[in-house]
């Protein structure tokens, strides 16, 4: 970054690996990971702000292009501003592309605009770019001095979140399967898999997890929040209904998942197939 000027609230984890807080109408963790000829970032914002001011935090650091722009999950926040760093090839799991085509990503750009009316007008403008390049398991992504892993682990915050491990570097950007900045939000998710799909994250070799909203984070914040979701899949796995499971729901779950826990609870009884 010699001789740059680095913008307001971009960090360097490690060497090339950054996270950029977009201060838009969500607040967001943007990644920047810069390679020996491209760039690859990681989530885009909500706006045609959040896009160009992540755009100027790349600029800061390099001049070379962004060629990868990759989404950890299809909700707006993360996946808004996709348009704005084309022709970028943009990433994500297969069914984050089927969530923003067609019918779909239109209602959820709608829904996106209902939930945030200071930003309306700004959300329907946004032409939807939905991944182009897609997988189901696992993809490896090669920029030379920096090259990273792109997992789906489970079901979880959405049907479609992954996270990315920048080899050698102790960093994996894990989207909202972690949160920090209030409890895990739960409206599309999965309680009964969430717990052991941040099982599988917290198992990578890594220092820092650098989560969707929120404070960098390390093993035992993941851990912790594991724990929460398995704790709260155990009592309504045992309770018949969920003002059952709100009753017998113990401290422990409170404290991590907050109020949040009655919209888990609920979910869980939603998307858990029960014997009859």
């Amino acid at each position: 970054m010699s001789g740059r000027k680095p913008v307001d609230g971009l960090y360097e984890l490690a060497d090339g690996v950054f996270d950029f807080v977009i201060e838009g109408v969500i607040q967001l963790n943007a990644g920047i990971v810069v390679g020996d000829e491209a760039v690859a970032v990681i989530d885009t914002g909500t706006t045609e702000d959040d896009a160009r001011a992540l755009l100027e935090a790349v600029r800061s650091v390099t001049d070379l292009p962004v060629r990868y722009v990759i989404n950890t999950h299809h909700h707006g926040d993360h996946s808004f501003g996709n348009w704005w760093f084309l022709p970028a090839v943009v990433l994500g799991h297969a069914r984050c592309r089927l969530r923003l085509v067609g019918s779909e990503g239109f209602t959820h750009r709608e829904t996106m605009a209902a939930h945030l009316p200071m930003a309306r007008e700004q959300i329907r403008a946004v032409p939807l770019a939905p991944p182009d390049v897609t997988f189901d398991g696992h993809l490896d992504l090669h920029l030379g001095k920096n090259s990273m892993r792109l997992a789906y682990l489970g079901r979880a915050h959405t049907d479609n979140d992954i996270a990315i491990g920048i080899d050698d570097s102790g960093v994996a950007f894990a989207g909202d399967l972690v949160e920090s900045a209030g409890p895990p939000i739960v409206n599309d998710g999965y309680p009964a898999e969430w717990g052991p799909t941040l099982r599988k994250l917290g198992a990578a070799m890594v220092q820092m997890f650098v989560p969707g909203h929120g404070n960098v984070v390390d093993g035992m914040f993941v851990a912790e929040q594991a724990g929460a979701f398995e704790e709260l899949t155990r009592v309504c796995a045992q309770a018949q209904t969920p003002a059952e499971a709100m009753h017998a729901m113990p401290r422990s779950v409170f404290e991590v998942l907050d109020f949040q826990t009655a919209a888990a609870v609920k979910r869980y009884f939603e998307t858990v197939t029960r014997p009859s």
